[in-house]
């Protein structure tokens, strides 16, 4: 069932078996896995079904670095479906080794295992309807073995890739079920902005919640599941007392703490010396029909060894802006992004990119336009490939009906291709978010937040380039060329963050190490879980909306258990 703030009672106070805040992938997993399982759940969004931009300016932070952090308003979305509206649908889960103690990493050490949590990846890729849980080459023996003829797994292996969903936006795929669910009461335009505890007591009385036009309500439930983003699950916590006098969850100091988000952009082009047409550059398609891309990636054993982030890189398009790249197929896809109706075909943050803006924790851009004449030019000397691109990218990309192409490569009859890469952001202590004293429009405090990046991250970024130069060379398939003098100067730059939010709740498997249990729940607390990035203890090299489906089946599966004992 799906109400509205009007439709709810002045001061009405809800109950459920389960409160769930926030409607993204992780809060909609849970509730209807609880449903599922004959638990009666309240989930919360702030948002409606349609993007209402008031709505979501309750997002916005007072305070951030322009040049190192993207507005909330490109990162996050407050709708049904959460931020899943505007992803890109890449599935990848994290790495056994990102759950292993490095020395590279102090503080490092999850209180969770990798076997703790692989058995969910299928479970995970069904939501998503990504396929099968099989991100490695070597399980899908129909593909070629290697991005290139003749280019072994070794300390750098190319036979990984990511899945991608539909992709899939949760409250559209998920919608009808919401709807008709006789356990779940959807109840949207309301923000959870506080969470009251028993006075005296380590346990939740109720939530508050508040509404744009002043309706006022309050949830009471047997357990309570906080499922609204990185950022704003920490806020809400920040913004709640806890028991002793600080906000919920900051027994230890570690609340706010630890923010990562990832090392992402482009610095040198690969230049292969094998047969362009057997090189792998684009999307290819598994058994099922999904579409997988293929990376570059070092062993778990390279890693430990040579003191290497985990970081992955991909084959990519020259920047579109730059018509010197001669392709009728990038100056169309650079003039449709554009122009006018350029929001039809990306969100916001993507399309600007593409286009050589600059945004913080995009890993294109910025680059400078050329004149229109030229990439007209382009269109008109290349326009054959430019007309195909149209009718065939279209109709795979806007007129299919399930698996929609999520995006496209194009060959380089050169064999060159920029490479961009996707790393971990190693965890500071002092890259933070905290409370800031101006407030939103109901009334919360907005956040400061200060991401940090430092030497040892550029100094991982650079380190990896080199091992992926000194391995194609050594067995003679190809060669990194630097697109910058200052490699590690190009690397700092593109430092920057805010779309992929992680670590300020880090689960810990003592309460003075962290926010979190192993289970999820804030420490000290029966009835209070999270369920975010924000839980996330290392960044990986993996984008975080997988991770998060993964650890809400875990504590789907744990509060199952409860829930039937009590």
């Amino acid at each position: 069932m799906i109400e509205d703030a009007g439709s709810v009672a002045p001061e009405a106070e809800l109950s459920a078996d389960v409160a769930v805040v926030g409607s993204g992938p992780a809060g909609i997993v849970t509730a209807l896995e609880l449903a599922a399982g004959g638990v009666d759940v309240v989930l919360v969004e702030s948002g409606e079904r349609r993007f209402r931009p008031d709505v979501q300016a309750l997002s916005d932070a007072a305070l951030w670095d322009r040049d190192r952090h993207a507005p909330m308003s490109m990162a996050t979305r407050r709708q049904v479906g959460g931020t899943s509206v505007i992803w890109g649908g890449r599935c990848v889960p994290f790495d056994p080794i990102d759950f292993e103690r490095r020395d590279l990493i102090p503080n490092s050490a999850w209180p969770v295992q990798y076997d703790d949590i692989a058995p969910l990846f299928q479970r995970a890729c069904d939501w998503f309807v990504c396929g099968r849980a099989a991100f490695d080459g070597s399980r899908l023996p129909h593909l070629p073995p290697s991005i290139v003829p003749g280019l072994p797994n070794g300390d750098v292996r190319t036979s990984t890739f990511e899945r991608w969903s539909l992709p899939t936006d949760f409250g559209r795929e998920y919608g009808a079920r919401l709807k008709y669910s006789t356990r779940v009461q959807l109840v949207t335009g309301l923000t959870c902005s506080r969470v009251v505890v028993v006075p005296g007591q380590r346990r939740v009385d109720h939530l508050e919640l508040r509404g744009l036009g002043g309706r006022r309500a309050t949830v009471r439930a047997r357990h309570y599941v906080l499922a609204c983003g990185g950022l704003e699950t920490t806020r809400l916590l920040m913004a709640s007392p806890g028991p002793d006098g600080g906000s919920i969850g900051d027994h230890s100091g570690h609340l706010g703490r630890w923010y990562m988000a990832h090392m992402e952009g482009t610095v040198a082009t690969i230049r292969f010396d094998t047969p362009p047409p057997a090189t792998v550059f684009g999307y290819e398609r598994d058994l099922d029909g999904v579409y997988v891309r293929r990376r570059f990636s070092f062993s778990a054993k390279a890693q430990q060894r040579l003191g290497l982030p985990n970081i992955v890189g991909w084959l990519a398009n020259p920047d579109l802006p730059d018509p010197s790249h001669g392709s009728g197929v990038l100056s169309f896809a650079y003039l449709a992004l554009a122009s006018p109706v350029g929001r039809m075909f990306a969100p916001d943050a993507q399309r600007e990119a593409l286009t050589g803006q600059s945004v913080p924790g995009s890993p294109y851009g910025p680059a400078a336009a050329g004149p229109l004449r030229a990439h007209t030019r382009n269109l008109v000397d290349d326009r054959r490939a430019a007309a195909r691109f149209v009718v065939e990218f279209g109709a795979r990309r806007f007129l299919a009906r399930r698996r929609r192409v999520p995006g496209f490569f194009v060959y380089s009859a050169a064999n060159t291709y920029p490479l961009q890469y996707h790393g971990e952001h190693l965890p500071t202590r002092d890259s933070r978010v905290t409370l800031s004293g101006e407030l939103d429009a109901i009334g919360m405090p907005r956040l400061d937040i200060d991401l940090r990046f430092s030497g040892a991250d550029v100094a991982g970024v650079v380190r990896a380039h080199e091992q992926w130069d000194v391995y194609l060379r050594r067995h003679g398939r190809g060669r990194l060329e630097y697109i910058h003098d200052d490699v590690p100067g190009a690397v700092a730059a593109r430092a920057g963050g805010g779309f992929h939010q992680a670590g300020t709740t880090r689960m810990s498997a003592r309460p003075e190490d962290g926010v979190l249990t192993p289970d999820l729940a804030v420490h000290g607390f029966e009835d209070l879980s999270v369920v975010s990035s924000s839980a996330f203890v290392t960044s990986g090299q993996a984008n975080s909306t997988f991770m998060v489906v993964v650890f809400a089946l875990r504590l789907v599966d744990r509060m199952r258990r409860v829930l039937r004992r009590s």
